[in-house]
């Protein structure tokens, strides 16, 4: 069954352009990978204009994924290339971001 993943990230606002440049370089290609690859459905990365938890000096990103399923998940989760692109980015992360999976029910 496909997977949508829904993720919030939070950087200091004077950290996001560094952020935004490494995803470009590193993980963006990645994702065109999967895709070709038909091991993702669709993804983007979105900053943040508007929502109730805004905080000054904070950029946030909504990251969503779907994917056909856990495997391919799991084999983004555990790709070289995301697990470095992750050691350069947590420590510029304002704690841990907020991950919910589910299951895709409808979809147009």
């Amino acid at each position: 069954m496909s997977q949508t993943i829904a993720i919030i990230l939070r950087f200091d606002a004077d950290q996001a352009g560094e952020f935004e440049r490494l995803f470009k370089d590193e993980v963006y290609p990645l994702w065109e990978a999967f895709k070709a690859e038909q091991r993702f459905i669709a993804a983007s990365l979105s900053p943040v204009v508007d929502g109730d938890e805004m905080i000054e000096g904070v950029r946030e990103y909504i990251l969503h994924v779907e994917l056909p399923g856990p495997e391919e998940h799991d084999a983004f989760d555990t790709h070289p290339q995301f697990l470095r692109f992750l050691e350069k980015v947590r420590p510029m992360q304002l704690g841990e971001p907020k991950v919910w999976i589910g299951e895709m029910l409808f979809q147009i």
